[in-house]
């Protein structure tokens, strides 16, 4: 604000000429035009717990309709601490007109002027959705079928961060992953046999390494800065594939801090001998979601994603009202195969996708909005409702 203000100023004496007295007039009211922008006490925004219950609607064409309630508190556990983000535990719960639940938990924790970094969450549940199979995947003219199937998930992280340099963190955790995929008729089980599904539940745990670059001014809604992470998850015991992660933010203002164009690449890596369980799967791949397209229906071994968005800020309903735009495209690639399963990187097609959306903010001084997206992918139409930004 402070930059184009004076902007506007220059602009203003440099065309016109106008005196001191006239000048110093326009500067009060170009103060005055900004006064009703909310402005922020640290200090006392810092003190205490802010707790809210955010009742939500839920809309996958997977699972279709459903009724979301989470509940979080925010706040700042380290006293006289004015540089760390804030902090937020949280509990909620999903379900959906098709029998599909799920429960979670999730804590993310800011330390000693952001020097440490801890997150943990937990989730478990079931999604009944349609697959869409090969009957015969070593056929690539065969058509596809619709399975039925159940998905039993049970997951729990953990990672430590702590920073190593300015704006650097090293991260280890701790992860575990249950995942059963099971039909739901018998034509369905025949399906996900054919396509290397096994119907018993599988338990994979191991370790994570993480090393982040955040250069963000703000972890909810930010307005400049780069957020860089590359990780490796290592899977121990039987079930032993690894997989590596790489994500890639950059947020611009654009004139003032109402207009923020932002930015995402994102990639998902699985080693060739993973199960077909932990395959990635375009729609969602963990905790980043691809807008416009139903989880289920492309499934490889690994995923690219890229994003850009525009995020607009507005003064109406006292400075808690915006819009976004966005587009994005993708794929899942893997090798071509002789099952038939995996394509490769040139073979597999592009997965382009638009959403426009709205956005509340819930608490002015941490950032943090709920939304409603509508995205538009190759396949059709969804919606989207949450309280934290896709990235």
């Amino acid at each position: 604000m402070k930059t184009k203000l004076q902007f506007l100023l220059l602009a203003c004496w440099m065309l016109t000429g106008l005196n001191s007295f006239a000048q110093n007039k326009t500067d009060d009211t170009k103060k005055a035009k900004h006064q009703d922008r909310p402005e922020f006490d640290d200090e006392e925004e810092r003190k205490g717990v802010k707790f809210n219950l955010v009742p939500l609607p839920s809309y996958d064409p997977a699972t279709k309709w459903g009724a979301a309630l989470i509940g979080t508190l925010t706040y700042y556990p380290s006293k006289d601490d004015l540089v760390s983000p804030p902090s937020m535990s949280g509990i909620g719960g999903n379900y959906t007109t098709n029998g599909s639940y799920f429960m979670g938990f999730f804590n993310d924790l800011y330390l000693k002027e952001d020097l440490w970094r801890i997150n943990n969450f937990g989730v478990f549940g079931r999604a009944n959705q349609i697959y869409k199979l090969s009957p015969d995947p070593s056929n690539e003219d065969q058509a596809l079928e619709q399975a039925d199937v159940a998905i039993n998930i049970t997951m729990f992280n953990m990672m430590v961060e702590r920073k190593i340099f300015s704006r650097v963190y090293a991260g280890l955790g701790y992860i575990y992953s249950g995942r059963q995929t099971e039909g739901r008729n018998e034509e369905s089980d025949r399906l996900l046999e054919a396509n290397g599904f096994g119907n018993e539940f599988i338990n994979t745990h191991g370790l994570r390494y993480a090393l982040t670059y955040d250069s963000r001014d703000n972890v909810n809604y930010p307005y400049k800065g780069k957020y860089i992470n590359v990780r490796m998850d290592q899977m121990l015991g039987e079930n032993s594939q690894n997989i590596f992660t790489a994500d890639y933010r950059q947020f611009f203002t654009v004139g003032h801090i109402s207009n923020v164009i932002a930015f995402q690449g994102f990639g998902r890596f699985v080693s060739k001998d993973a199960a077909r369980d932990f395959w990635s799967t375009y729609g969602r791949a963990a905790e980043v979601l691809q807008r416009g397209y139903e989880a289920g229906r492309r499934m490889d071994r690994n995923l690219v994603n890229f994003q850009a968005e525009y995020r607009k800020e507005t003064p109406w309903l006292n400075h808690k009202l915006g819009f976004v735009g966005s587009v994005g495209i993708g794929k899942v690639f893997g090798s071509d195969d002789e099952t038939g399963m995996s394509q490769s990187f040139r073979n597999s097609e592009w997965l382009p996708a638009f959403s426009v959306g709205a956005r509340y903010r819930l608490l002015p001084y941490e950032r943090m909005n709920i939304n409603v997206d509508y995205a538009c992918g190759k396949d059709g139409h969804m919606f989207y409702f949450g309280i934290s930004e896709f990235f």
